[in-house]
Formats: C-alpha cells, sequence, structure tokens
C-alpha cells in the first residue's frame, strides 16, 4: 500500500477522497500505510519513508524539494479532487472567549486585514521584512534559493480580507462528517455550521 505522510484521521481521509474521485469505489483508510514526519515532508519524501505526502503547500514544498535536488516535484491540487481546500488561515477559540474578547478579535483580523494590504501593495517592503525574519543573509545557498522561491510562490497567495463563505463551511463540514474525522457525527451534522465557524468579525 501507499505510505502517505499523515499526522492523524485527516492524511488516510485525504488520499481515500481522491482516490475515489479517480474513479476507484472499493478502498479502505485503513489499508493505507502511515508514516508521521512531522512537517517534514521533503526528507521523507527523500528517505522513501514515505510514497505521497499530504497537505503540501505549492509555495513551500514545493520549492524546497526542487532545491534538495527532486526535480519532478510535484503536486495534486485537493480542490481538483474532492477535497475540500481547508489550507485557510482560521482563526480558533472559544464561545466565551469569542465573546469576551470580540472587539480584540475584531482589531486583530483589521491589522490582518491591513497587513495584507501592505504586502500587496509594498511587494519589497514585505520581502525585507520576511528576509530579516527568516535571516535570510545568514544561511546557506540552498536555503536561500529556498527563501527566494518560497516568497516568490506566496507572495500572490495572500487573500484580499479574512472571511469565508458559508457555503465554504458548509462543505468542510460535511466533507469532514463524511470521513469520520469528528467524534459524534449525528450531533456534528444537527448543529449549524455558523454557531462555530462564523465571520462576524470580519465586517
Amino acid at each position: 500500500p501507499p505510505r502517505g505522510g499523515v499526522w492523524g484521521p485527516g492524511g488516510p481521509a485525504i488520499v481515500d477522497t481522491m482516490v475515489r474521485a479517480d474513479g476507484r469505489t472499493d478502498c479502505d483508510p485503513a489499508s493505507y500505510g502511515r508514516h508521521n514526519g512531522g512537517f517534514f515532508h521533503t526528507d521523507a519524501l527523500r528517505s522513501g519513508e514515505a510514497d505521497v505526502a499530504t497537505l503540501i503547500f505549492w509555495n513551500f514544498e514545493i520549492p524546497e524539494a526542487r532545491a534538495k535536488g527532486m526535480r519532478e516535484a510535484a503536486f495534486f491540487s485537493l480542490k481538483e479532487w474532492g477535497v475540500p481546500d481547508f489550507c485557510q488561515l482560521v482563526l480558533m477559540t472559544t464561545p466565551d472567549r469569542f465573546a469576551e474578547m470580540r472587539p480584540i478579535f475584531r482589531k486583530l483580523v483589521l491589522a490582518m486585514r491591513r497587513a495584507t494590504g501592505m504586502i500587496h501593495q509594498q511587494p519589497d517592503r514585505a520581502r525585507q521584512y520576511y528576509y530579516a525574519y527568516v535571516n535570510r543573509d545568514g544561511a546557506d545557498k540552498t536555503t536561500q534559493d529556498i527563501i527566494d522561491a518560497t516568497f516568490t510562490a506566496t507572495l500572490p497567495a495572500f487573500p484580499n480580507d479574512n472571511n469565508m463563505s458559508s457555503e465554504y463551511y458548509e462543505r468542510l463540514m460535511a466533507w469532514l462528517i463524511d470521513t469520520n474525522q469528528v467524534d459524534d457525527s449525528k450531533t456534528a451534522s444537527q448543529i449549524p455550521v455558523s454557531t462555530y465557524w462564523t465571520n462576524e468579525v470580519s465586517w
């Protein structure tokens, strides 16, 4: 069986969804081999410990893999194979803390939105901040190449604001239930998604 770099049930669920989208219906997530290499996906593939890595980012792992000599490094886009694109920045808290700190969370979202605007409007300035943060000047040549490629690929990926459509969250939750990634699927299916995934402080 293929071995994947996974953390928990999410990895096999992703692979299984993609396999089914490709036409195979008699598959079992438990049949997929598992390897937990943490966030070191490229190392797991290069060492042969894993045949496929789930949840890699085209703007991070692909530049890294190519800089480390994997000339044929490539990826399957999850959303093209039936998997919700859940690799989004989602701020999480409890209902009580959300109610208590709502004004603070609102300020945080607005600050993130302003930062995104600055990134799009002043890319050279953003590059300077990023290079200083990761200490590019003190890195070796391979790492510098990875840093350069990562920044170039990431720059256009920032969204204009920090809200997601209700349909997005509903589709994501339905997939989590269908793939047995929630503890109580019956209860989860009866709770309106908007009660725990909300854009309230984004407006």
